[in-house]
């Protein structure tokens, strides 16, 4: 049984290339599994190439690469146009829960990055690690290099919308809010030598690097100045609603949904009443 294997691992009785493979894997095996094990669960990802980790035949890691996300990631970390395939973005990297924390996850990471150099000639893997959830420990034992902090950004949550984030054209037509997004830690692992990196590389960061993400600063209350309007924090309290403000509390507005009536409920309402 794999269980026995993975307990004999753990115990430090065997060590990782006895018993672990790594090969490349469908999309779609992938994608089941990260759906299953990983914390973003059902929350669609794009790969281009997706490798599993096996202990005889029994899938027990997943790691997926893709084309790197937004329109000038490239532009903006090595000078190059979008066309370019040769750098590609860590999407997804989980494991079954039983080896979380131990040194597989490092096995399929670089493993999975020697047979991707090997056969599809990529250069580099780039991989951002959230500031408010870690540090990103797993590429620093990787030997990833590290960049320094993404940018700060924010994202408008449109009460229109039922407190959903709204991504694409004008916002002030609309009533809501903006709140920062959490940034991120930039790494990267280089294969081609020759690649010049635009970002200049710093020392990895430590725990103090976990930054949390004051989108209320923990009132869970966020305000519209432009409507003047305050509203229920939508990350805090997981949904939007207007507050009214009574001295120094605040209440939440209730929704009134008014019941709609067909006509011909209308009609027998009416002919009962006479």
């Amino acid at each position: 049984m794999y269980e026995e294997i993975i307990e004999k691992f753990k115990n430090r009785e065997v060590k990782a290339k006895s018993i672990f493979k790594v090969k490349e894997i469908s999309k779609n095996r992938a994608y089941d599994f990260v759906r299953q094990y990983h914390y973003l669960g059902d929350a669609r990802f794009f790969s281009m190439y997706a490798y599993g980790l096996f202990i005889n035949m029994k899938l027990v890691g997943v790691a997926t690469y893709s084309t790197p996300q937004g329109n000038n990631t490239l532009m903006g970390w090595f000078g190059l146009g979008n066309d370019d395939k040769s750098v590609l973005e860590l999407s997804r990297l989980c494991m079954l829960p039983i080896l979380n924390g131990t040194n597989a996850t490092s096995f399929l990471l670089g493993n999975s990055m020697k047979i991707m150099h090997k056969d599809h000639s990529i250069r580099a893997v780039i991989t951002l690690a959230d500031s408010s959830r870690h540090i990103g420990s797993i590429y620093q034992v990787c030997n990833f290099k590290y960049y320094g902090l993404t940018d700060q950004k924010a994202e408008f949550f449109c009460y229109d919308w039922g407190g959903k984030v709204k991504c694409r054209g004008e916002k002030h037509d609309y009533q809501g809010c903006w709140l920062n997004t959490s940034r991120k830690h930039r790494y990267a692992y280089i294969m081609d030598k020759n690649l010049n990196i635009l970002y200049d590389e710093q020392p990895h960061p430590t725990q103090k690097g976990t930054l949390p993400v004051e989108c209320c600063k923990g009132t869970k209350i966020v305000y519209d100045k432009r409507y003047d309007v305050y509203y229920t924090c939508p990350k805090c309290c997981g949904y939007m609603k207007k507050l009214i403000k009574d001295g120094d509390t605040f209440i939440e507005e209730e929704d009134k949904v008014k019941e709609k009536i067909n006509p011909l409920k209308l009609a027998l309402m009416k002919r009962n009443e006479q």
